[in-house]
């Protein structure tokens, strides 16, 4: 699971948005993703939901770490798809369990805790991995408009919703600068 920890990390994804996500979603060749489904557990059952809110729904550019990641994953499912043999169910997710199946939120959960873990890191939330990302986007200078955008936020502020605007040009050049900074 450690190639979904990359889009949590690097492009603050949401728990359901990342084990919700679809090869139809991604664009190789424009390294551009879309965010439109999450995975819920609600009364013991796995749903496909839309996501959060409307502004959740976005395409937004990938950055080269997370590019690398999703072939790793592929390749990964590839893999497994071939030892399962007529025993993996295609959903068409990205990150899924050996079968094809999707991943439960609580065992996402856990395998996040247990890397942090194994990494000597003091127990962190998925969703503070999400925080992870804005802290390192403010860090790295980033223009809120545009960590606003990356994250999906609804609400900034009157001002910013209304007068600011962040381009698909400059948002790829935020996200990539963190990238480069995480493969540091």
């Amino acid at each position: 699971m450690r190639n979904a920890y990359v889009l949590v990390l690097a492009m603050g994804f949401r728990k359901g948005e990342v084990l919700g996500l679809r090869w139809k979603d991604i664009d190789f060749d424009a390294e551009e993703l879309t965010i439109e489904l999450q995975i819920q557990r609600v009364k013991r059952q796995l749903l496909h939901r839309d996501v959060k809110t409307a502004g959740s729904r976005e395409t937004l550019p990938m950055p080269d770490i997370c590019i690398a990641a999703l072939r790793r994953e592929r390749e990964r499912q590839v893999n497994n798809q071939k030892l399962a043999d007529d025993a993996w169910r295609d959903t068409g997710l990205i990150f899924t369990t050996a079968l094809g199946t999707p991943i439960d939120p609580r065992n996402f959960n856990r395998s996040w805790d247990n890397r942090c873990l194994r990494a000597g890191l003091e127990k962190i939330t998925i969703h503070d991995g999400r925080r992870t990302c804005a802290t390192l986007l403010v860090d790295l200078d980033v223009h809120p408009r545009h960590i606003m955008r990356i994250l999906r936020h609804a609400q900034f502020s009157i001002s910013m919703d209304i007068y600011a605007q962040a381009s698909s040009r400059t948002t790829r050049a935020a996200l990539k600068k963190l990238s480069e900074s995480l493969e540091e």
